[in-house]
């Protein structure tokens, strides 16, 4: 994938660098709490999960880095690529809690939907959260609708959770352009 940039962020492939900062961020309950990442995740585990997604095609590894330090702040994986159909938002966040709550999360969230629907035509862009993550008030903001609830569809730590799933249309995307 090409490099993106908007006004303050870079979003680029992931690289083997980025593994200290996202085993980091992964193991604060700040970011943790919402994913089916596991508190009690090991670097190994991290490692063997970079070199399985970056051999699957239908994955893509994504690090966010602040523009002007060209420091790594967030991190995306991507998965179920169809091409020019459909691509899940399997996990996104912004890591670097000295940026959170300041705007970075959206703008990179619009930085993808435009990668996706005007560069690379999808028709359908899709994610899921858990319950209770303040993260799907964004992705209403940005007109992604709810499709329903996946009932104790994750697990994490021998908990199952539910999860609400969510997406948005490249007509939605367009229309709200």
């Amino acid at each position: 994938m090409k490099q993106i940039e908007t006004s303050n962020l870079i979003i680029r492939n992931s690289t083997w660098k980025d593994l200290d900062f996202f085993f980091k961020w992964e193991l604060m309950p700040e970011i943790h709490e919402f994913f089916s990442i596991s508190k009690n995740q090991t670097y190994e585990t991290l490692v063997r999960t970079y070199i399985s997604d970056d051999e699957n095609a239908s994955r893509k590894q994504l690090t966010v880095l602040d523009k002007k330090s060209e420091k790594p702040i967030g991190r995306i994986i991507l998965a179920g690529f169809e091409e020019n159909w459909k691509i899940e938002i399997f996990r996104i966040y912004i890591g670097d809690l000295s940026y959170r709550r300041k705007g970075y999360g959206k703008e990179t969230m619009k930085a993808l939907l435009n990668l996706f629907f005007t560069e690379w035509n999808m028709e359908r862009v899709y994610l899921d959260h858990y319950t209770g993550n303040p993260a799907s008030n964004l992705y209403i903001s940005l007109g992604f609708k709810y499709e329903g609830i996946l009932r104790k569809n994750c697990k994490k730590d021998k908990v199952l959770h539910d999860v609400h799933l969510m997406s948005i249309l490249k007509n939605e995307f367009l229309e709200n352009k």
